[in-house]
């Protein structure tokens, strides 16, 4: 018997965003332009947002959302974004605002994730391994994967604690279907872009 997937569904998800890894999709940048040329996106601007605080970029079928470090609307930004949803979310920085700051990135990618989740991981989001390289983007480490997938954070090292994040190391994690459902789910919804976005000058 052939399982059926159904539209909508996590797994469905998951085939939308096939061919898509998470070394593809940048979660810190200095610029909407980084984002631009390492996509092949195309960037825009989100509703009457000023492009300095959030800006969007397409890279079909994924639609991301990058906001300001410290810019306080972004949750009103998601909700331009980001579909309704009839449970609770919290719409949160993939890498901390703590370590984006140490990092130097003016812009962090914002996912939509489940607050028990999310929640766990604060405490770890504060410290840059000394061994970080200085870049214009960085992509996700093992434990901001478990983030993004609703797993709380898992010691993994003999000293049983968690690593602190370092970008000197670009690895991309395999996902199973339904795990690459959840990750595309996080990052918004796999449709085109609306009206409410207007192309930025230049991307």
């Amino acid at each position: 018997m052939t399982k059926e997937i159904l539209p909508g569904t996590f797994r469905w998800i998951g085939q939308q965003v096939s061919g898509i890894g998470t070394l593809d999709v940048p979660i810190g940048t200095v610029s909407a332009e980084c984002v631009v040329r390492h996509t092949g996106g195309t960037s825009y601007r989100v509703g009457r947002i000023f492009p300095s605080n959030a800006f969007v970029v397409e890279r079909s079928p994924l639609r991301l959302l990058y906001v300001r470090r410290d810019y306080r609307g972004y949750r009103a930004a998601a909700g331009h974004v980001f579909a309704d949803c009839h449970w609770t979310v919290d719409y949160d920085h993939a890498l901390g605002r703590k370590l984006a700051e140490q990092l130097n990135y003016r812009f962090v990618l914002l996912v939509r994730l489940t607050p028990r989740a999310n929640r766990s991981h604060g405490a770890f989001e504060r410290r840059v391994a000394p061994d970080h390289v200085g870049s214009e983007l960085c992509f996700a480490d093992r434990r901001i994967v478990d983030k993004w997938l609703g797993r709380p954070p898992r010691r993994m090292n003999p000293s049983g604690l968690i690593p602190d994040y370092t970008n000197s190391v670009e690895e991309s994690f395999g996902l199973t279907l339904k795990q690459a459902g959840v990750w595309g789910y996080a990052m918004g919804e796999v449709v085109p872009v609306s009206r409410l976005f207007r192309r930025l000058c230049g991307s």
